[in-house]
Parts: structure tokens; sequence; C-alpha cells
């Protein structure tokens, strides 16, 4: 079974519930428990939250020799091309 045999849009839900899985298990970690198990969370608390896991992450990066920017160039990119792909999905459904 592939990620996309029910198609990009559904595809990328399925991303953000993963990215929801990573927010919650670091809220756990942190205190910051924002989520009620929806993919719907409050603007304040969902830029709080990722950004302190980016941080985080900038911070792992940094151990290992990586520019942070690197790691944000890469995730646009890929978050980029899945929305185009479901926007391609879309048109051609309309025909």
């Amino acid at each position: 079974m592939s990620l996309y045999d029910d198609g990009a849009e559904e595809a990328n839900r399925t991303r953000a519930h993963w990215a929801l899985t990573a927010l919650e298990a670091f809220g756990k970690q942190t205190g910051q428990n924002y989520s009620d198990g929806t993919l719907n969370i409050p603007d304040d608390c969902l830029v709080e939250l990722a950004g302190d896991l980016l941080a985080d992450i900038f911070h792992l990066a940094r151990l290992n020799d990586v520019a942070p920017e690197e790691i944000t160039t890469s995730g646009y990119s890929h978050f980029e091309e899945e929305v185009r792909e479901e926007e391609e999905e879309r048109e051609e459904a309309i025909g």
C-alpha cells in the first residue's frame, strides 16, 4: 500500500497527522500539552510548540555540524512539492 493510494490530499493529511504525533510527544516532554488529538490546534499554540521543536532540532543540527538553514530549505522544498501535487490532482479532477 502506498501513501498516495487515496490521493495527494489524503497523503498530506497523513503527513499532518505524523507532525501532530511528533508535536504531541514533544509537548509531553516539555509540558506543552496543547493538543486534543485533532489537527485543530490554536494558532498561537502551534506556533509556540512547533517553533520550540524547530529550535531544538536546530540545536541537534549544530551539534552535528549541519546548518539549520539546510533543514528549513529542505523541509520547505518538500512541503511545496507535496502541495503542488495536491493542487495538480485537484485541477485534474476538475477537468
